[in-house]
């Protein structure tokens, strides 16, 4: 293990580990780290270390976990947590010791960064700021996934009882973290935009998004008036009440004015912050996108995540190696071919009922014009916007390939037909063109079949229905294909990574301004229903997505708190989907829970437990299947099963913490 100095060598005993496994050097002394400037960056860039990653999710279970994705390899352990085949012994997903090492890492960088000469006093301070923005955001993470923790806000000795300190409440590790915020935003600046080196590190606009997150959290009913932990406690004499179990409406007031206070900065134009949107000749712009003609919300919604630094990113990191983390993702995501791809992810039916039509109506309303079982007789508006023959297909795939052409072509299954743009930038499905290939039809005939018909036309259709080019039993002893019948899309590039080679290195984003928009008009939906500023902020939203206000569509429920706040749920569960917001959202609000009352399909509009659904991708002869010969695969089906217990609310802390901490008291009905 690669350490700074001796003085690093010490275990933090409350996380029962050593500080984060990767620094620059095995052998460099104390005063060589603190007084040279390149040395104290390193550490620096260290405390950013344990960030999450968009490498699959591999090291969180956000997606695998939600209603919104499984993952079909049993190897992730999102499968057994599915299966409720987990306990505090099983240490899955433990991110406890890891975001404590780096709390403490920010405290020693903040105790010594005044020794290096080198740095400048500005330099210092925003290094300074840095580390305080990085500790309070590690705390979120914590909070989020494991509820109260232990605060520890200075770094102590190593002769600190350690083991013996208890969790503090809920507020206060809320509070800390809003001080932590409030400490660090000073020393920040709006932007790197003048200093492109410093993309990814804290900023002004981060610190106020992480506050209002973390007041949004707090003000959620998981952790407002939740009567579901009313006999728990956090110490080990039952003093402490695991939670305030007192609704307070102040607290969404508190999430509304810092969620206003991001979109402030955005609004005054100092931070350089707002919706991403682009036309069709890939001019990025900020306002007027109703009056641009050549606006194209299938791009600006698809582009958004795969276009590096925008201005809808207020925290994110860059990709490292030589393909970047993300590439993990776009492999796995990538329906199988003769080359690569081994697409296990599958979309369910639940986010694919959720999309909004193009006209901005749900697909149960009997004027949204949506029809489930049929083939479409026609290429949807958008699709071929130069009007190519066939015996043009170069020129129509191009189109397709540089975004300019989107929606539902011909012979689509009708519930892909006439959807959303964010729907089309989002998911893949059975007989859609694939997106990340060139224009080569040696290349594309790679995901099509020969037999019973021959599909290998050139335009490199995914076939997901059993038989298929793209539905493999086994690929190296493992299931490749997505068991719903549908696969992400979204932040899969759209282009050709063929020899397993990206052309550039891709985000994982954070936090990005739509979703601090969603924040606002929930915090403030629950305590002023009828203010202005919740349609406005919801308009500017769907504007970007290409669909009508949602006020225009349904003018019934505007003002009404329990309408709108279901209507909310089902946007972020729409334009956030796939990025992790959707296991957070359950959860907080307490909907994770929702039991499965056995329908014929699932109606069900949340709940992580009981039967998942997708399209049956077992059924039919596999020997003479085809695009025009699948019904059978069109079928709903229930594809697996899930547990759900009320502890799953929260994450247990791994028993290995407990042995070592005394005044450790585990989550509700863990022991």
């Amino acid at each position: 293990m690669k350490k700074y100095s001796i003085i690093l060598l010490s275990l933090f005993a409350l996380a029962g580990c050593n500080y984060l496994d990767k620094t620059p050097d095995d052998y460099k002394t104390d005063e060589m780290v603190w007084t040279n400037k390149n040395e104290v960056l390193k550490y620096l860039n260290n405390c950013y270390a344990a960030l999450p990653e968009d490498n699959l999710h591999q090291d969180d279970p956000w997606l695998g976990c939600a209603d919104e994705l499984d993952i079909i390899w049993t190897a992730y352990r999102t499968h057994a947590i599915n299966e409720g085949n987990w306990d505090p012994g099983t240490d899955f997903y433990r991110k406890w010791s890891t975001y404590y090492k780096a709390i403490r890492s920010t405290f020693v960088l903040e105790e010594n960064i005044d020794r290096c000469a080198e740095l400048s006093n500005d330099l210092k301070k925003r290094y300074v700021g840095e580390a305080r923005f990085l500790r309070g955001y590690y705390y979120f993470l914590l909070c989020r996934q494991y509820g109260p923790v232990v605060l520890v806000k200075e770094h102590f000795p190593d002769s600190h009882d350690f083991a013996n300190m208890h969790r503090s409440t809920f507020d206060e590790c809320i509070d800390y973290i809003c001080e932590c915020m409030d400490a660090a935003e000073p020393l920040l600046p709006l932007s790197y935009k003048s200093d492109p080196a410093g993309m990814g590190r804290a900023t002004v606009p981060a610190c106020r998004a992480v506050k209002e997150m973390a007041l949004l959290l707090a003000a959620s009913p998981q952790w407002n008036g939740n009567k579901m932990y009313e006999n728990y406690y956090l110490d080990k004499e039952q003093t402490i009440p695991f939670a305030n179990n007192t609704y307070s409406e102040e607290k969404w007031k508190k999430a509304a004015k810092a969620a206003r206070s991001v979109i402030d900065l955005a609004e005054d134009g100092t931070a350089g912050l707002g919706l991403f949107v682009a036309d069709t000749e890939d001019n990025i712009y900020y306002e007027g996108i109703g009056s641009n003609p050549k606006y194209n919300p299938f791009k600006s919604y698809y582009t958004l995540f795969n276009n590096g630094w925008n201005p809808e990113i207020i925290f994110g990191s860059i990709d490292s190696g030589a393909n970047g983390t993300r590439y993990t993702w776009m492999v796995h995501t990538t329906p199988i071919n003769d080359k690569q791809g081994m697409c296990g992810l599958g979309v369910t039916l639940r986010l694919i009922d959720a999309f909004y039509m193009e006209n901005g109506r749900r697909i149960d309303d009997p004027q949204s014009g949506y029809v489930e079982n049929m083939y479409s007789a026609t290429d949807g508006p958008h699709y071929n916007p130069n009007n190519y023959t066939e015996a043009e297909q170069k020129e129509w795939l191009t189109d397709i390939i540089n975004l300019d052409a989107w929606g539902h072509a011909k012979n689509d299954w009708g519930i892909n037909v006439g959807r959303e743009p964010r729907y089309y930038a989002s998911v893949n499905y059975n007989h859609r063109v694939i997106l990340c290939r060139n224009t080569d039809p040696a290349r594309r005939n790679g995901f099509s079949s020969s037999t019973p018909v021959n599909q290998k036309d050139g335009w490199g259709r995914v076939e997901f229905y059993f038989g298929g080019a793209s539905h493999a039993n086994t690929t190296a002893g493992t299931y490749s294909y997505p068991i719903t019948g549908f696969a992400p899309q979204k932040r899969v590039i759209n282009a050709d990574f063929y020899e397993s080679r990206l052309p550039g290195h891709y985000l994982s984003i954070y936090i990005r301004y739509a979703q601090v928009l969603l924040d606002y008009i929930e915090a403030l939906n629950e305590y002023d229903p009828t203010n202005p500023d919740i349609e406005k902020y919801w308009n500017q939203i769907h504007e970007r997505a290409g669909i009508p206000g949602i006020f225009e569509v349904y003018p019934d429920i505007k003002g009404n708190k329990v309408l709108q706040r279901e209507y909310i749920i089902r946007e972020r569960q729409i334009e956030l989907c796939l990025e992790g917001d959707r296991y957070f959202t359950t959860r907080r609000r307490l909907l994770s829970g929702e039991p499965d009352l056995g329908g014929e399909r699932d109606d069900r509009k949340w709940g992580d437990g009981g039967r998942m659904w997708g399209y049956d991708t077992q059924s039919g002869d596999p020997n003479t299947q085809s695009f025009l010969n699948c019904e059978a695969f069109h079928k709903r089906v229930a594809f697996e099963e899930r547990v759900w217990e009320d502890k799953f609310y929260l994450f247990p802390i791994p028993q290995g913490e407990l042995d070592v901490s005394a005044g450790l008291v585990q989550n509700p009905m863990w022991n």
